[in-house]
């Protein structure tokens, strides 16, 4: 899939529910959800998500969120995607 690093961006839709706790979905990417009562806990499960949603039995990536920048209620990730 990804024969060297890329990075490209995505735009994170971040929610809070009534207990504090997080959850966000990629716009880009439909149906990917992840939660953590954390940014740092969100970050991890949304590194996490991107490799399993965009990996295939023949290629599989390892992504690492470069940056979260927040704006109101959304982060910008910027993601780099590599062959793992």
């Amino acid at each position: 899939m990804f024969e060297e690093p890329t990075q490209i961006d995505y735009r994170v839709l971040v929610h809070r529910d009534e207990d504090g706790s997080l959850w966000a979905e990629v716009e880009q990417l439909p149906g990917l959800f992840v939660t953590g009562e954390t940014t740092e806990e969100l970050t991890e499960a949304l590194a996490e998500a991107i490799e399993l949603y965009l990996s295939t039995p023949e290629s599989s990536v390892a992504v690492r969120v470069d940056r979260m920048r927040e704006e109101s209620r959304t982060l910008d990730a910027r993601v780099r995607l590599a062959p793992a």
